[in-house]
């Protein structure tokens, strides 16, 4: 069994593997990590631990603290030069998040061609990966709700995240929402039609995320929801290391 734990800016997500399924997967919030040891009891002690952790030192120390009854030692997952079938051409390749890692290496065990690997968190990053799995570089933008919550607390407008989307906005609620709605899109279209001017044919996207729900009716391009996309990344380092 693998215990996979995606430790994210606002949540930390994880599942227990086993056998090619998820035998559960949860989500806490990042100050509520004394709460796992309960959630992952029922399973027993796992063969491997992989863990992608971009919320710093003092959730790292809080999930130490909480694996710390397990014989196993935890993988703390660095992102690599090339690994489980990806190059990572990032100009110092251990600076990239290691969640932008895990999301990559499991899109590109899932696609055949060149790819947008958008991760709509709290942050709403936008990789491009090339039809010979090579990482190229990426954005990293406010996710959506990071979005209305900066309009709300920077300007007079309190209720910024109370609108609905519209292609033509004709009220300023629905002009706040709907604005950063097209942005996220935007990020994500305009990779998009890069990538597919450098690899001379067509691209998909594979998106994860909470904040996924609000962007994939409205992409105008072929796209495929994959739920736990940075566990699953994790799954297939743990597979591939042993």
């Amino acid at each position: 069994m693998i215990l996979a734990i995606d430790a994210g800016n606002t949540r930390i997500k994880w599942g227990c593997y086993q056998q090619g399924a998820w035998l559960e997967t949860g989500v806490v919030a990042r100050g509520e990590t004394m709460q796992l040891a309960d959630r992952w009891r029922p399973f027993g002690s796992p063969d491997q631990i992989m863990i992608s952790n971009v919320a710093g030192d003092e959730v790292e120390r809080a999930l130490k603290d909480v694996l710390g009854g397990y014989a196993v030692q935890p993988v703390w997952v660095k992102p690599e030069p090339a690994c489980a079938g990806i190059t990572n051409r990032y100009d110092e390749p251990t600076r990239l998040g290691s969640d932008r890692w895990c999301a990559l290496i499991a899109a590109g065990n899932i696609s055949a061609g060149p790819t947008i690997v958008a991760n709509a968190g709290t942050a709403l990053t936008v990789d491009a990966l090339t039809t010979q799995k090579e990482f190229i570089g990426g954005l990293i933008v406010p996710g959506v709700r990071l979005m209305l919550h900066s309009l709300s607390t920077g300007t007079a407008l309190a209720h910024a995240s109370h609108g609905e989307f519209n292609t033509f906005p004709t009220s300023t609620l629905d002009a706040i929402y709907s604005g950063a709605i097209h942005a996220a899109l935007g990020s994500i279209e305009r990779m998009a039609a890069l990538l597919t001017q450098r690899e001379n044919r067509g691209v998909s996207c594979i998106m994860s995320g909470g904040g996924a729900s609000a962007l994939l009716p409205h992409l105008s391009m072929p796209v495929r929801e994959v739920k736990h996309l940075v566990l699953q990344g994790l799954i297939t380092l743990a597979e591939h290391k042993r």
